[in-house]
C-alpha cells in the first residue's frame, strides 16, 4: 500500500514500528522543507519504523543539490530534477509516465519505483 501522508510531524509521531516496510520522505530543496525533511527521517530512524529513503524533488542546479546534501551529509539522496515535462503533462491532465516516459523525472521516478519492487 502506498499512502500520501499530509506534511508535518503529526503522522510519523503516531508511525508504529513494525506496520511499514519503507517510507519515502519527500521535500522540495528549499531550506524550510529540507529542515522539516531532515526531522522527519531523524524521528523515523529514532523510532525504528522502516526504512528511509530520501527524496529531493524539483531539483534544479548546483545550489539546490548542495542544499540537499548538506541537510543529509552521507545520505544517498534520490534527485528528482526539475522537469517541464511535468507541469506539460500535468496541464493536458495526462500522466507523466504515459505522455513522456524519457522524461528525465520520470526516469529517475520509474527507477525508484522498480528498486522499491525488487
Amino acid at each position: 500500500m502506498v499512502a500520501d501522508f499530509e506534511a508535518g510531524l503529526g503522522t510519523l509521531s503516531r508511525l508504529k514500528a513494525g506496520y511499514l516496510d519503507v517510507l519515502i520522505v519527500v521535500a522540495q530543496p528549499s531550506a524550510k522543507a529540507l529542515e522539516a525533511a531532515s526531522r522527519a527521517e531523524a524521528m523515523i530512524r529514532e523510532d525504528s519504523v522502516g526504512r528511509v529513503i530520501i527524496v529531493a524533488n524539483r531539483v534544479e542546479g548546483t545550489q539546490d543539490l548542495e542544499r540537499v546534501h548538506e541537510a543529509f551529509p552521507g545520505r544517498d539522496v534520490v534527485m528528482v530534477p526539475d522537469d517541464r515535462a511535468i507541469g506539460a503533462a500535468d496541464a493536458r491532465g495526462a500522466a507523466p509516465f504515459d505522455l513522456t516516459p524519457d522524461a528525465p523525472a520520470v526516469r529517475v521516478v520509474r527507477t525508484l519505483a522498480e528498486s522499491l519492487m525488487q
